[in-house]
């Protein structure tokens, strides 16, 4: 009879990709840390031109092709996606 339980080498994979990514989350919160508040504050962040809707829309859609692709992991797909959609202007 068969369990529905997950066998020992899949749940050990499962808890080294949440290691993994648990590391990695912790790292890009050191390193944000380690930026100067006050500069920030000082200086007005101009991105360059901007994108169209639909500009933008291509860029995800290519973001989810690359994804999808295997190209990139979770939480880089996440953060680019998230600057990408901060972009879209709503009227």
């Amino acid at each position: 009879m068969a369990t529905g339980r997950s066998s020992f080498a899949k749940r050990q994979r499962d808890m080294a990709k949440k290691a993994k990514a648990q590391a990695k989350r912790e790292k890009k919160l050191e390193k944000d840390d380690e930026l100067d508040d006050d500069e920030l504050d000082d200086e007005i962040i101009d991105d360059g031109p901007k994108l169209s809707n639909d500009q933008v829309m291509e860029k995800v859609a290519d973001l989810h092709r690359r994804y999808d692709d295997g190209q990139m992991d979770l939480d880089t797909f996440d953060e680019e996606r998230a600057n990408l959609m901060a972009q879209i202007s709503v009227d």
